[in-house]
């Protein structure tokens, strides 16, 4: 039988697996925050706010820059 997927490098499925779990981290965050609005917890609102603020953005940027540097690298390829 066939392999069906093709061989992708590895930095590209370490990037995919890195924009998986930050995406999963995103999603637990802004879980958190909708329920902190719903029971009303302000303190744990604005600590989820910082913690998206400070360093979820910031390794938003370097996530989809690994991400586009695995696509070129996969192009070249």
């Amino acid at each position: 039988m066939r392999n069906t997927h093709p061989d992708y490098s590895w930095l590209f499925r370490f990037a995919v697996r890195v924009l998986k779990y930050f995406l999963l981290a995103l999603f637990g965050i802004l879980v958190g925050i909708v329920l902190s609005k719903v029971l009303v917890i302000s303190l744990l609102t604005h600590i989820l706010v910082g913690i998206l603020d400070a360093v979820l953005f910031k390794a938003m940027g370097m996530v989809f820059c690994l991400m586009a540097i695995a696509v070129v690298v996969e192009s070249i390829r």
